[in-house]
């Protein structure tokens, strides 16, 4: 059972990944405690939450405020994501692909190809997508058995506002992009050709973080002439 503490680190969790509290903002205690009804000490152990979280910084004399990503930050995750994803790629190539997780490859390749095949993109494919996507991912780093690489790789792909707006940005042609790459990823893996998988992972981590930065850009700076508020990108 959750405790009151969990349970508003939820509701501002929500609050910051959807944009209702902005990039920048202070969070003040006072003022969540009274806004969702509830003393200040599960606002403060919700705080804390969300700090560890990476969501919230805390600045000296002024308290957690919403923590900014701007394009450098998102340039810089990408960079970080395919060096360690390419690495993931070529040691599952190099140690040979277990069973069970070409099994599991497989599926999710095939499962996607039917998303590509219905030619529509509706917000029931894209959570279908981002749900395969990340299993395809997932089955990679598993299968290279490196308990180490395997944190740091988790650790890359944390940024929880990166994660909850990345697939909004996402179309048919993006899917059958993606769709694309994971194939030739997975058989250059199933060959065994190490140099080869590291590459076409690197690429394919690269490629997103492009799409992804592009968009992030459209938010971070305002139009010509104006002075418009920075904001967190929000789901259409």
């Amino acid at each position: 059972m959750a405790t009151r503490g969990q349970s508003v680190a939820r509701t501002l969790r929500d609050g910051v990944l959807d944009g209702t509290y902005k990039p920048g903002a202070r969070m003040n205690e006072v003022d969540i405690s009274n806004t969702l009804g509830v003393s200040r000490t599960p606002v403060r152990s919700a705080l804390g939450i969300l700090a560890a979280e990476g969501l919230l910084d805390y600045v000296p004399n002024s308290g957690y405020v919403v923590r900014r990503y701007t394009v450098q930050d998102v340039e810089d995750v990408y960079a970080a994501r395919s060096v360690l994803e390419g690495l993931a790629a070529r040691t599952v190539a190099e140690r040979g692909l277990p069973d069970d997780h070409r099994g599991v490859l497989h599926k999710v390749l095939t499962e996607t190809e039917a998303l590509c095949d219905a030619q529509d993109w509706t917000e029931t494919i894209r959570d279908d997508w981002a749900r395969l996507n990340e299993a395809f991912h997932e089955a990679i780093f598993d299968a290279a058995g490196n308990r180490h690489l395997r944190e740091l790789i988790g650790k890359s792909r944390s940024v929880p506002q990166l994660q909850v707006v990345k697939f909004r940005w996402h179309d048919l042609d993006t899917l059958v992009e993606s769709y694309s790459d994971h194939v030739e990823i997975f058989d250059a893996i199933v060959a065994r050709q190490g140099a080869r998988a590291e590459h076409l992972a690197r690429e394919h981590v690269y490629r997103a973080g492009r799409r992804l930065i592009a968009n992030w850009r459209k938010f971070e700076t305002p139009a010509a002439g104006k002075r418009a508020p920075r904001r967190v990108p929000r789901a259409a």
